[in-house]
């Protein structure tokens, strides 16, 4: 089962240069051929940042998403959403924003910079496939401000590439192409990740009625999901119902009804009430709790999920089961990124899955693992909660 073992930003506003988990030097991009790469201990399926604000959390969740938005829209969309090239790149950086991903035995590094007009373009862009036993790496392909070389799978045949916009992604065009199934596997992965930017709000709102198979970003379409499960997925939706009803106090049922427009309502029933709740007589932290659980519970789960402080709204004694249940289907594949402010939901998680941001003396974010620390790895194992040792700065540079 293939995970994103480690990840590298450069010059990403505040992250001038960060790495989690076993990150590699890409190959030289002059040639098809192998490049070295070092080891370093691989990210966990559950991965969660802490730090103080301001220290580049939200940051790096954003980074994600502009991986993401550069291979479905391009590089210059993806910045100028962003307010511009120049609005995210780090100040006194070589203007190069750097990407490295390491997926099982695949390393994608994508570079973007920006032309004397100030337009975003790829400046480099790389995949390659690992070879640990040798220390190598050898390409698929790689280019740079579109043009570059393939090599086809099982031929080992080499083509050349010549992109009409150097404002879109190699990956994008050439994981379209059937000739090219490594390449199509790794565009299809990075292009289901799930970012989670849920809005109780959006979740209140009554959609057209019809199934839909996945949760959407914002939860806008929290009813469509709960209509599909209803009917494709009935025990899997009871199970899922019956596990809600543990963690929210008198909800006994969930259902959808279509209205006579054609909208779909979703219905909570609660323990001594006849008739029910609608989801905008509902409590933030609810409509949340059952987004979540829906997504978990999803029959095809995304294989990268990214929550960005997934506590707020919920009650605190629910974020252990909320770890646990992210626990529960990180079995199934997914793999899972965190940032969070709550030291209750630490307390669940061990020190090789909680990594630390911090700021330098030049203003730059730093981030290191906390089971690095031996000394925090031994209080853990003597009984301490993670979170109350985070709560006292045990994790933090400063430390007492």
């Amino acid at each position: 089962m293939k995970y994103i073992e480690g990840i590298r930003v450069k010059n990403y506003r505040v992250l001038r240069d960060v790495s989690l988990g076993s990150v590699l030097s890409p190959p030289e991009t002059s040639e098809i051929g192998v490049g070295t790469f070092h080891r370093g201990e691989r990210l966990t399926p559950l991965t969660v940042v802490i730090g103080r604000n301001g220290f580049g959390k939200s940051t790096l969740f954003d980074a994600f998403g502009f991986i993401v938005d550069s291979l479905r829209s391009g590089v210059e969309q993806a910045c100028n959403s962003r307010g511009g090239f120049d609005r995210i790149v780090s100040q006194g950086s070589d203007r190069i924003l750097e990407f490295e991903i390491r997926y099982g035995d695949i390393l994608y590094t994508l570079c973007v910079a920006a032309d004397e007009y100030n337009v975003p373009f790829v400046h480099a862009e790389t995949l390659a496939h690992l070879n640990p036993k040798h220390g190598a790496a050898t390409m698929n392909f790689f280019a740079k401000a579109g043009e570059g070389k393939v090599v086809k799978s099982n031929t080992q045949s080499v083509d050349d590439i010549h992109l009409a916009d150097k404002r879109r992604l190699v990956l994008a065009t050439l994981g379209n192409l059937s000739q090219y199934p490594d390449i199509v596997a790794f565009r299809q992965f990075l292009d289901s990740w799930y970012l989670s930017f849920f809005s109780p709000d959006a979740a209140r709102k009554t959609p057209s009625a019809g199934p839909q198979k996945h949760l959407s970003s914002s939860g806008d379409n929290l009813a469509n999901v709960v209509q599909y499960m209803e009917r494709e997925h009935k025990e899997r939706f009871q199970e899922m119902l019956n596990r809600i009803a543990k963690r929210i106090l008198g909800v006994t049922n969930i259902s959808t009804r279509t209205t006579e427009d054609g909208r779909l309502l979703l219905c909570f029933y609660e323990k001594g009430l006849e008739k029910p709740l609608y989801a905008d007589q509902m409590s933030d932290g609810t409509l949340k709790l059952v987004a979540y659980m829906l997504l978990l519970g999803d029959p095809t789960p995304p294989p990268f999920v990214c929550f960005e402080e997934p506590e707020n709204g919920l009650y605190h004694k629910l974020l252990a089961a909320f770890v646990d249940e992210i626990r529960l289907h990180s079995g199934s594949g997914a793999q899972f990124f965190i940032t969070t402010h709550q030291p209750y939901l630490v307390d669940a998680l061990n020190p090789k899955e909680v990594w630390t941001l911090e700021k330098g003396p030049d203003g730059f974010a730093t981030i290191r693992r906390a089971g690095d620390d031996p000394i925090v790895h031994g209080m853990v194992e003597g009984g301490l909660p993670l979170g109350a040792l985070w709560y006292s700065e045990y994790l933090e540079g400063d430390a007492p």
